[in-house]
């Protein structure tokens, strides 16, 4: 029988704009039509300025909660009536799950990053850790990081004034101290790499369609740098590219975005992610990257 939308089909939204790029409602409704449930994901364009209405609407229509990307994250976080301890930290939020009334705001991509890079044996605690971006994405590594007890975090911004912003905060907010603020010029990076365990890409450079940038030279690689690349479009970067052939362990954007899916799947419905379903949400993103 086909798998179809009735009058009693759930809905998890997805909204963001632009969002028809996202590979999130393939991936969630494969693992929804694996668990065998009458629930959907479903993309909605959103325009800036808009959420409001949009979260109204869609938690009237019986919506179990909704995923929010770009440019969406802060007014999430503003329009919940409870919010869990990061998205608190964060002052934005990537998920709201509508319950008993409620509107609650979660903050998961920090978790995401951490787990992407767990499950290849990678600990944060006492790790020099490099990020470059310090937008969105950024700041929510280097907070996470920060938490799990990194030893050093150094922040590579081409705007320093926006770098600094975020070492001041993590020292406010967190009491992290071992953290500074630098413009990522090619002799800062090679110099700064030296002495690093970890670095991460948290801009969108190398993102399709201009697969042939790098946010780091080649010459600031070294054998013993883990390297990951938040981007998933392509898999496998330039950036990681270089660092494979320099020695680096890598890791691809893939698994932070399929962990954000899992993170939803749990908080918005009340089942734990088995360990399975997680190797097919993994299945479905990759084929579908290498499709495009």
């Amino acid at each position: 029988m086909a798998w179809e939308i009735d009058a009693r089909t759930k809905i998890i939204a997805l909204v963001g704009d632009p969002i028809e790029h996202s590979l999130t409602p393939r991936i969630q409704n494969a693992a929804l039509k694996r668990l065998g449930l009458n629930v959907r994901n479903i993309a909605f364009r959103v325009p800036k300025g808009c959420l409001k209405d949009a979260i109204k609407g869609l938690k009237a229509a019986g919506v179990l909660g909704v995923m929010v990307t770009i440019p969406h994250k802060e007014d999430a976080f503003r329009l919940a009536d409870e919010r869990d301890q990061f998205a608190q930290l964060m002052g934005s939020a990537n998920l709201l799950v509508f319950k008993e009334g409620k509107t609650i705001a979660y903050s998961t991509d920090g978790y995401a990053a951490s787990r992407s890079l767990k499950e290849v044996g990678i600990e944060l605690k006492g790790k020099r850790v490099a990020i470059v971006g310090t937008g969105g994405a950024g700041r929510v590594l280097a907070f996470q990081f920060a938490l799990e007890g990194a030893a050093e975090i150094l922040l590579f911004n081409r705007t320093l004034e926006r770098a600094k912003k975020l070492e001041a905060e993590l020292k406010r907010k967190l009491k992290f101290t071992s953290v500074k603020a630098l413009v990522p010029c090619p002799l800062s990076l090679v110099t700064e790499l030296r002495r690093c365990d970890l670095l991460v890409n948290a801009t969108s450079v190398g993102m399709h369609p201009n697969e042939g940038e790098t946010p780091v030279p080649s010459e600031a690689l070294h054998e013993g740098l883990v390297v990951f690349d938040i981007v998933y479009n392509p898999v496998q970067t330039r950036l990681l590219k270089e660092a494979k052939r320099v020695g680096c362990k890598t890791v691809d954007g893939v698994p932070m975005l399929v962990y954000t899916n899992e993170k939803a799947l749990e908080l918005c419905l009340g089942v734990a992610v088995t360990t399975d379903l997680v190797k097919l949400m993994l299945k479905v993103c990759y084929d579908s990257l290498k499709r495009h």
